[in-house]
């Protein structure tokens, strides 16, 4: 796992916050069960301008910690995440085969846009990562349990997914949550354990 303070230009932190949509966007999709209470973007084409930037300099920015993976630039499974009040997101593992292309995920690459005290950390295994504005999380996606704890105010973050083409691709589509001590397959519904499976989002993030 890689924490990388002041990823971006200030600017563009500012930029993405300003043209961050509203939480009755038609490009939302709001997961709320037992495993999550999230929103996220449901097409990459959807993005708005400003936030598409950062999310393409952000990938600039985190590539030379990826390996010989690949960013999404379709933001398949990626792109805007936002938690409301009281929202969190349940300790799980991501999907890492891609539903529609022969691909395995590799890496998970978070940026917080908003500094939040005392609530909405990242847990990634053991190590708990608060939100601060301008801060990039990079962490394999393989066997890495994770989760977000319940946070006080509204959580916003960009998220980039990298992949690797393989034409033996193994693993699952869906994420896999730990419900009550017992490790559970979400099947709410039927998605790519990131945040948009074709044209929504699922809760695997």
């Amino acid at each position: 796992m890689l924490i990388i303070d002041n990823a971006l230009p200030e600017h563009l932190i500012r930029s993405a916050i300003a043209a961050w949509p509203a939480k009755d966007w038609t490009g939302w999709h709001r997961y709320k069960n037992a495993t999550a209470d999230k929103y996220g973007s449901l097409h990459g084409s959807l993005i708005p301008a400003a936030c598409r930037i950062a999310l393409e300099q952000l990938a600039l920015r985190v590539g030379d910690h990826l390996g010989s993976s690949f960013v999404d630039y379709e933001y398949h499974a990626a792109g805007l995440h936002q938690l409301p009040p009281g929202g969190f997101l349940g300790r799980h593992l991501d999907a890492v085969k891609h539903p529609l292309r022969p691909w395995q995920r590799t890496h998970s690459v978070v940026l917080f846009l908003d500094t939040i005290i005392a609530s909405g950390q990242l847990i990634v295994e053991d190590q708990e990562i608060p939100s601060v504005s301008n801060r990039a999380v990079i962490f394999r996606t393989d066997n890495c349990w994770h989760a977000v704890l319940p946070t006080k105010h509204w959580r916003r973050s960009l998220a980039l997914f990298a992949w690797r083409e393989t034409s033996d691709t193994i693993g699952s589509t869906t994420a896999t949550f730990e419900v009550r001590n017992e490790r559970n397959r979400d099947t709410t519904d039927s998605c790519c354990g990131g945040d948009t499976c074709g044209t929504r989002p699922c809760s695997g993030r």
